[in-house]
């Protein structure tokens, strides 16, 4: 399908740069990757993961600030609680990601996912990219609000605002 022409005007610079993860699937602008999965549940997954859920959000924080490169993750049940859409937005490239998340965070992801998504082979298994990939959709359209601040960037950048608010305030 060839490329609709984009016309000019006084909105379109405010365009951003979309390209494609150098190292894997996915769309990225600046310093920030998109990833969305769809799959299935494995029989009786549904109810399971409602079960674990309170648990994997309240170790949200821990797990995802250990892996450093969060920006979102969500994930949502549809089809009457039998597939699930995964999306999240990480700072950098798909595969230091992925090793990120297996060394940081694998015992949190697999304590939710195992014996609930259709045929998980577990975070640390040699299979676990290829199922990835296997249920991987990239997005059509991707939009960040602040693509070249990194995780760690905004977080230095709350801690210095509160240090000066803190300063100004003692100030008055």
């Amino acid at each position: 399908m060839e490329a609709t022409k984009i016309l000019e005007n006084e909105f379109t610079k405010f365009s951003q740069h979309v390209t494609t993860q150098p190292d894997g699937p996915g769309l990225r602008i600046g310093k920030r990757g998109e990833l969305t999965m769809i799959g299935q549940f494995a029989p009786g997954g549904a109810e399971l993961f409602r079960k674990r859920l309170p648990q994997f959000q309240a170790e949200a924080g821990y797990y995802e600030g250990k892996v450093g490169s969060i920006q979102d993750f969500r994930i949502t049940l549809f089809d009457n609680d039998t597939r699930y859409i995964l999306s999240l937005v990480y700072d950098g490239d798909f595969k230091p990601y992925l090793q990120d998340i297996a060394t940081y965070a694998g015992e949190w992801l697999d304590g939710l996912a195992d014996g609930v998504l259709e045929d998980y082979p577990g975070i640390h298994s040699p299979a676990f990219p290829e199922w990835v990939l296997e249920r991987f959709i990239q997005a059509e359209f991707f939009f960040v609000g602040a693509p070249n601040s990194s995780v760690k960037d905004i977080l230095r950048m709350e801690k210095l605002s509160k240090a000066l608010n803190d300063l100004l305030d003692a100030a008055n």
